[in-house]
């Protein structure tokens, strides 16, 4: 004897579609969520030695994925640089924007901490690190980061 049963899936497999699309709202607002005060962070510290403003007020924090790929929060950050050097002579750092080199597939979502000055870099590393201010902010953060993006995944699947 034999038994033929068919089971139609395809509830379930929209349910679970469902389930992950909710997933990942949820990581993208925690991301979103916790931007601001990382970049506050990044901003009130002093680590970078700052003469001209221009690194202090382009730091910024902010969410890409699927849905944001962080332009508006770049192109904020890149004016602030922009108008911090416009008429300073004390060093001869510009403005810098270019391509992160981050690449994510369509599942992905991270935070970019930076600024836009063509120095950043130097100062991150010059003198093993002692004006560093990305990573020690990314270390600091870390632990309220998660928090968010758990909360924003709670809060997204109910």
């Amino acid at each position: 004897m034999t038994f033929r049963v068919e089971i139609d899936d395809s509830t379930m497999l929209a349910g679970l579609t469902r389930l992950f699309e909710r997933a990942r709202e949820g990581v993208s607002d925690g991301l979103r969520g916790a931007a601001p005060r990382v970049t506050y962070d990044l901003q009130a510290t002093d680590a970078h030695g700052d003469q001209s403003g221009a690194t202090r007020a382009s730091y910024t924090a902010y969410a890409i994925g699927p849905d944001d790929n962080g332009e508006a929060a770049a192109s904020e950050g890149y004016a602030a640089a922009v108008t911090a050097l416009a008429d300073f002579t004390g060093h001869d750092g510009q403005p810098l924007r270019e391509d992160s080199g981050i690449v994510l597939d369509e599942y992905e979502h991270g935070m970019v901490l930076t600024s836009f000055t063509n120095y950043q870099d130097k100062l991150e590393t010059q003198n093993a690190g002692e004006r560093a201010t990305l990573g020690p902010i990314l270390t600091a953060d870390a632990d309220y980061i998660t928090s968010q993006v758990a909360a924003g995944s709670r809060r997204a699947l109910g």
